[in-house]
């Protein structure tokens, strides 16, 4: 069964996913939606839960866990709580913290080192962060 992992900021969510046997992680996409509007974010989880090639073979949501360098929470930390509280409420699956620390300074340098240019990078971090995130939780069970 697959991963998909969530990259939750205040706009912008980036999602990546497992392939079956937990192995490699792949960015889907950074979902762009009104600031603080969690529920635009809910119900795209809803979609690669119920609709598409995803459909029945998701098990877990890994959600980038956005501690302090001192393992400190921030409001963000809290924020990111909040939304797994309400998402727990919309699915009957596992939601599992991963700590995020430094996964999209780490996307952004890999995205810099590619040569992509910085409109091109805004496109691409948030996706590339949540894969950083769902690799690190990948390593950590494996």
């Amino acid at each position: 069964m697959r991963k998909l992992c969530l990259d939750l900021g205040t706009k912008t969510c980036g999602f990546a996913i497992s392939d079956p046997i937990g192995i490699i992680a792949t960015g889907l996409e950074n979902f762009y939606f009104e600031e603080n509007n969690f529920k635009q974010v809910i119900n795209k989880v809803l979609s690669y839960l119920n609709e598409g090639e995803y459909k029945n073979q998701i098990d877990a949501i890994i959600l980038g866990y956005p501690l302090r360098m001192d393992l400190s929470k921030s409001e963000r930390t809290l924020m990111v709580e909040r939304f797994a509280k309400r998402l727990g409420e919309q699915i009957d699956l596992p939601i599992i913290f991963q700590d995020e620390r430094q996964s999209t300074m780490g996307a952004e340098q890999i995205l810099i080192e590619a040569g992509f240019s910085r409109k091109k990078r805004k496109t691409k971090k948030d996706s590339l962060a949540a894969q950083l995130i769902l690799e690190d939780y990948l390593r950590r069970i494996g």
